[in-house]
C-alpha cells in the first residue's frame, strides 16, 4: 500500500483510490469527503475548506484523496491517521504528482488555523 511508493524529493503527493485490493469500490460513495474533513477548517462564510495536505478528488470516475507527503513533518498525527485508513480498509494507493506539477511550495496555511473553530476562523 503506502508503502509501496518509492518516495523521492520529487514526489509531492500520492493518491488514495476507493477501491479495495481485491478492486471492490469502497463505501459510502462520499468517503474522501470524510477523510479530508479530519484537517479541514471552516471558512468566514461557513463552508469547508480543506487542507492543502488532504484533499478529496474524483480521478477518472472513482472517488479518491489526494494527500501531500509534507503532511508527514507538518502534523504527524494527521498523517498516522490517513495511513490507519489506508491499512484498515485495504486501500489502493498509488504516486500523486511530483512537486513542480503539484505547485509544491512548502507554505500551506490552511493547517495552522484552528480546525473547525469558528471563533478562530473569523465567524
Amino acid at each position: 500500500m503506502l508503502e509501496n511508493i518509492k518516495r523521492s524529493p520529487d514526489l509531492a503527493e500520492f493518491v488514495i483510490q476507493g477501491v479495495n485490493k481485491e478492486g471492490v469500490t469502497f463505501r459510502p460513495s462520499n468517503w474522501n469527503e470524510r477523510l479530508s474533513d479530519m484537517l479541514s477548517t471552516t471558512g468566514k462564510d461557513g463552508r469547508t475548506v480543506y487542507s492543502s495536505y488532504v484533499h478529496p478528488a474524483t480521478i477518472q470516475g472513482v472517488p479518491s484523496v489526494v494527500v501531500r507527503f509534507s503532511l508527514e513533518s507538518v502534523d504527524p498525527k494527521g498523517f498516522e491517521q490517513v495511513r490507519q485508513f489506508i491499512v484498515s480498509n485495504e486501500l489502493q494507493v498509488r504516486a500523486g504528482r511530483n512537486r513542480a506539477d503539484a505547485g509544491a511550495t512548502g507554505l500551506f496555511p490552511t493547517l495552522s488555523m484552528e480546525r473547525r473553530d469558528p471563533k478562530k476562523n473569523g465567524w
